[in-house]
């Protein structure tokens, strides 16, 4: 390691640990190594990361610290993936994210049939909100994501890729599609599992019942919300395409809306720039995704 590596690597193993002794263990050298290191990293960039004062006995970050940390864990990060190119050549790899309804409920089968493609592929696969979901494109720390939300963001190319209708989903002794349709005004809010569909579907829903309800139970993962959703008396509103995968585990009535929500909509990010081995990596995903959607 050079002078960089080893301090940037020192200041993060001071961070994990929150003391200088902790960071000493782990990297196996002595303590009076680790301070050293800290203060030669502040002289090098000027800035003071860490803390200093009687009393302070775990590490507290400066604010210029705290910005810093961020840095250091990306260049840790790339120095591993410079290190991989060094030892084993190009290979290709993908780095994926979707909020937790696309990664729970659509996209296994992808994931399945990625792990038998050749070349092999290394995916990471991330669940983040949507709106996190922008920034890690731009940043590059992701290479494909799928959010809930279309939004005009720098570098990042916005594709609308899968819609599904909305429809309700009550537990029942009976699985399948009821051929009766349900008015908003006739679910009890005071019974729902509400999930947080988009922005659309918040001013739909905020339109039907009161948006200060406070009775209501919020979730933001779908695997909870059947995993709760047990009580015939109990409801909540889904994509179809999710209904349809809760049918298969378990005994569901799935109801369509007289006043239906706007349709859940997926829109799916890049990139506006790839590298050769991204842009071939995204070619063998996009193709598989194709396959089922």
């Amino acid at each position: 390691m050079d002078f960089h590596s080893n301090s940037i690597e020192t200041f993060l193993a001071v961070v994990r640990s929150k003391t200088i002794s902790g960071a000493a263990e782990e990297l196996h050298v002595a303590q009076t190594t680790v301070s050293q290191r800290i203060k030669v990293l502040e002289r090098e960039f000027g800035i003071q990361l860490i803390e200093r004062g009687k009393g302070i006995k775990q590490i507290i970050l400066t604010p210029l610290g705290e910005e810093f940390y961020k840095l250091a864990e990306e260049w840790s990060r790339l120095e591993q993936e410079a290190h991989l190119l060094k030892t084993q050549g190009p290979r290709l790899s993908l780095n994926l994210g979707a909020v937790d309804s696309i990664n729970t409920f659509m996209l296994p089968r992808v994931f399945r049939n990625l792990t038998n493609h050749q070349p092999l592929i290394k995916l990471q696969i991330h669940t983040l909100h949507s709106y996190h979901l922008y920034s890690e494109i731009e940043k590059r720390h992701i290479d494909v994501a799928y959010s809930l939300r279309e939004r005009v963001h720098p570098n990042v190319k916005v594709e609308k890729c899968f819609t599904s209708p909305m429809v309700v989903i009550r537990p029942s002794d009976k699985s399948g599609y009821s051929s009766e349709k349900i008015h908003p005004k006739e679910l009890n809010p005071d019974y729902e599992f509400f999930m947080p569909w988009g922005l659309e579907y918040q001013s739909w829903h905020d339109y039907w019942w009161d948006p200060l309800s406070i009775s209501r139970i919020k979730l933001d993962s779908t695997h909870l919300l059947l995993y709760l959703l047990k009580d015939s008396m109990q409801w909540a509103i889904v994509p179809k395409y999710i209904a349809n995968e809760a049918i298969k585990s378990g005994n569901y009535k799935i109801y369509e809306l007289t006043h239906s929500p706007p349709d859940y909509t997926v829109y799916k990010l890049t990139h506006m720039k790839q590298t050769l081995l991204k842009q071939k990596a995204l070619e063998a995903w996009d193709s598989l995704f194709q396959k089922y959607f």
